[in-house]
C-alpha cells in the first residue's frame, strides 16, 4: 500500500458537453475553484461524470483535457471499471498514460447473479497486478445493482497495488470493521458528503463525493477540522451544506449536479441523452439550497 495521498476530499468532476452533445473541455476556472476551496483531487469517468455515456476514445480525450487544465497540488484519479477483466485492464492501463495517477474500478455487474467472491477477487488482483497506478475498489450498489459488502470486500483487497475503496453503500456502520480487518494503510473513503463526518468518526480517511463540486472549500473544512479535533467545528459545517447533499444523493443527480454547477457559473452543459436535464420547475428550490449553504457567489445570488 503506498498511497497515502489518496486520503482526502475528492468530487466526482462532470463531464463537459456542447449543446450538440459533443465532448468539450471543463468549464473556464472550474478546476481552480476546486483547488482553492482546499480540495485534494479529481475524479474524472465516476459515476457523476456520466463514465457510461462516453466513447473509449472520448474517455482518454476527457481524461487528457482534465490532466492538462489541472492545477497543482490537485491530483487525478479515473474511472476505469468495465465488464471484462481484460477491458478493465486496458482502459487502466489507457488512463495511466493519460496521466491518471490512481484508477477507481466499479466492480462488475452485468452478470451479477454468477458473480463469486473469488471470482471478483481474481478480477481485482487481476487489474492490480497489471496496473501501472494504484487501484480503488468502488462498491455503488445502486448503479451496480448488488452490494459488495464487507466480507467481500475484505476478501478483494489483500494486493499491494489495491490501494482503498470508495463505499457508496450509505452503510457507514460497516467501516469501523474495515478499518480493523484491512489495516491503516487501506484508504477508506465515502461516498456521501452530507454525512461525511459520521464517516470520518467510523474511520473514513476521507470522500470521494458529489456535493464537493458545489461546496468545495465547505468540503475540505470539515476534514481540516475534523483533523484538527474541532468536531463541532466539523459538525457546523456538515450542518450547512447537508440538505444540499441530500438532494443530491435522494433525486437530483447528475442533472441537479450539472444544473448546480451552472448556477455558480461553471457551466458543463446538459447531462447526454438519454439522461434529461433537470426541470425549470425544480431550478427555484436548487438555487435556494445554494443559497442557503452559501454558496452562491454575491453576483450570482441576487
Amino acid at each position: 500500500m503506498g498511497a497515502p495521498w489518496l486520503a482526502g476530499i475528492f468530487p466526482p468532476i462532470a463531464t463537459a458537453f456542447a449543446p450538440d452533445g459533443a465532448l468539450r473541455p471543463p468549464a473556464a476556472g472550474f478546476l481552480e475553484f476546486l483547488r482553492d476551496g482546499g480540495l485534494d483531487g479529481v475524479v474524472a469517468l465516476g459515476s457523476n461524470g456520466e463514465a457510461a455515456h462516453l466513447t473509449e476514445a472520448e474517455r482518454l480525450q476527457w481524461i487528457d483535457w482534465v490532466r492538462e487544465a489541472l492545477p497543482a497540488p490537485l491530483r487525478l484519479i479515473a474511472g476505469t471499471g468495465a465488464e471484462s477483466t481484460r477491458a478493465t485492464i486496458e482502459r487502466t492501463r489507457a488512463a495511466a498514460a493519460e496521466g491518471a495517477e490512481a484508477a477507481l474500478v466499479i466492480a462488475p455487474s452485468y452478470f451479477r447473479r454468477q458473480l463469486t467472491a473469488e471470482g471478483l477477487r481474481a478480477h481485482y488482483h487481476s487489474v492490480a497486478e497489471a496496473s501501472p497506478i494504484p487501484i480503488l475498489i468502488y462498491n455503488v450498489p445502486v448503479h451496480m445493482g448488488y452490494d459488495l459488502g464487507a466480507e467481500w470486500i475484505v476478501r478483494l483487497a489483500g494486493h499491494a497495488n489495491i490501494a482503498g475503496l470508495k463505499d457508496s453503500s450509505g452503510d457507514i456502520a460497516r467501516l469501523p470493521g474495515l478499518r480493523k480487518a484491512l489495516g491503516p494503510d487501506f484508504v477508506l473513503l465515502a461516498g456521501a458528503g452530507e454525512r461525511l463526518v459520521d464517516a470520518l468518526e467510523a474511520g473514513a480517511d476521507g470522500a470521494i463525493a458529489a456535493l464537493a463540486n458545489l461546496a468545495p472549500h465547505t468540503s475540505a473544512g470539515i476534514r481540516k477540522a475534523f483533523l484538527e479535533r474541532h468536531p463541532d467545528q466539523a459538525r457546523q459545517l456538515q450542518r450547512t451544506i447537508a440538505p444540499l447533499g441530500e438532494a443530491l444523493s435522494a433525486g437530483y443527480g447528475v442533472p441537479g449536479l450539472k444544473a448546480g454547477l451552472r448556477l455558480l457559473g461553471y457551466d458543463h452543459g446538459d447531462p447526454r441523452a438519454p439522461l434529461p436535464p433537470l426541470a425549470a420547475s425544480e431550478l427555484p428550490a436548487l438555487r435556494r439550497l445554494l443559497e442557503d449553504a452559501k454558496l452562491m457567489p454575491r453576483a450570482l445570488a441576487s
